[in-house]
């Protein structure tokens, strides 16, 4: 399925290939920053539930395993594979 991602994302419309039970690192902020200010925001994590109605998923995160959090998609500026992070204008393997 293609995504909407927030504006100014640089995986806007992509495929989103990923499925429940699936780690995954959600970017909430990184390329797209209003002030040097900002801090970066992504979180790793398991795709537990997708909600069509709400556009978003659910996902269970490494540092919360006990609870479950809802990501909108256009709130967020990518989801990517959990081995990786994001890193300049792409992507690079976590340590």
């Amino acid at each position: 399925m293609k995504v909407k991602y927030k504006n100014g994302s640089l995986f806007d419309g992509t495929d989103f290939t990923f499925e429940e039970d699936d780690f995954v690192t959600i970017v909430v902020r990184y390329w797209v920053k209003k002030d040097d200010d900002e801090d970066d925001v992504y979180y790793h994590g398991f795709i537990t539930e997708f909600d069509e109605e709400r556009e978003g998923f659910w996902a269970r995160l490494d540092d919360g395993p006990d609870k479950e959090e809802f990501f909108r998609f256009s709130e967020l500026e990518a989801v990517i594979p959990g081995d990786r992070i994001p890193f300049l204008a792409g992507t690079t393997k976590k340590i």
